[in-house]
Parts: structure tokens; sequence; C-alpha cells
């Protein structure tokens, strides 16, 4: 499984970074600045240049920010996590090198009998002589059709023989546990996120 990319974690870093709350200027700051605006305006006339290199001085004097407690421990999970992430819920590059040859081979396949059929179909073929050809190279399709048929055509059957009071009742019923576990997580998350 491939590690995180530097450029990767400088985004999540800097994603971190901007939702800090923002910054607060130490106490007396302010009057300080203002004092020092006025010494030098009392001795002579700042240009607009003289007076932002004044403002930038004073800013840089500012003690650095220190990182929350938690800044570290977070960025060490979100580490975790995304190497924990399993490869098919990643973009295609990341994918085993076999099952991105078997996808290839598959699409190559289907691209394929889509311009055969379409070429047949221009050349004047009947539409039941294309699906017979192209159903020759696809036998295994129409298997898998076949099977998704019978299982459709299974649960229909199973569907049937429940009661519709039951089917409806148990589908208002699952409808008020997911409305109540998304009301659940609403309300934890803004009392454990939101209040810390």
């Amino acid at each position: 499984m491939k590690k995180t990319t530097p450029e990767d974690l400088e985004k999540f870093i800097h994603r971190e970074l901007r939702a800090l709350p923002p910054r607060q200027a130490p106490a007396g700051f302010a009057t300080r600045l203002q004092a020092a605006v006025e010494a030098r305006l009392a001795v002579h006339a700042l240009s607009a240049e003289q007076l932002e290199q004044l403002i930038h001085r004073e800013l840089r004097a500012l003690p650095p920010r220190r990182a929350p407690r938690t800044l570290e421990s977070r960025v060490l999970a979100a580490i975790e996590h995304q190497a924990a992430v399993a490869w098919y819920h990643k973009s295609w590059a990341y994918w085993p090198a076999g099952v991105r040859a078997a996808f290839l081979a598959i699409g190559t396949a289907v691209a394929g009998a889509a311009v055969m059929g379409f070429y047949l179909l221009s050349q004047g073929a009947a539409a039941g002589a294309v699906a017979q050809e192209i159903g020759v190279g696809f036998g295994w399709v129409t298997r898998l059709v076949g099977a998704g048929a019978w299982t459709v055509n299974f649960a229909q059957h199973l569907a049937a023989g429940i009661p519709p009071l039951w089917l409806y009742g148990g589908l208002a019923f699952i409808a008020a546990m997911y409305a109540t576990f998304v009301g659940l997580g609403s309300a934890a998350y803004r009392y454990l996120y939101r209040n810390s």
C-alpha cells in the first residue's frame, strides 16, 4: 500500500492550520503599535512605505504562535487513516497491477465489441445477427445476466409472500431507526467536537 505523498501531507496540514481559530493579538499590542506610529509621526511624516515597514516590524516582533496540543496527534491519525484506506477506495493509480490489467482487458473487450457491433450495423447486418455475433464472444455475460434475472425473480417471489402491512411496517421501522441514528450522530458531533 502506498504511503501518503508529501504533497497530500502538506495539503492536510495546511487545512488543519487554516481551521484554527483566528489569532488574538497580545494584550496591549494595539496601544503599543498606535504609540509607535504616533511617535514616528511626531518626529516626521511617514510615507506609505515607511508606515508599512513599521507595521511589518511590529508584527514580526510578535511571539510565534503555538500549535494546539492536538494538532500533531490529528496529523498522525490522518496519515494512519490514509494508509489504512483500501485500494479500491483510491484512484486508479493506486490499484494493484493485476487488477489494472484485468480492468484494461475487460474495458478493451467491451469497447471492441461495441465497435464491432456498430460496424456490423453500419454494413446493413440485422440486429439479431449482430446480437448473436456479440453473444458468442460474451457468453459468460449472458450467463451472468441470467443469474441476475433469476435472483431478481426469486426476490420478487419472496417479497410477494410477505404481507404488505409487515413489509411497509418494516420499511417504516428501518427509516425511523436510520433517522434516529442520524439525529444521535449529529447531536454527538455537536456535543463532542463543536464544544471542545
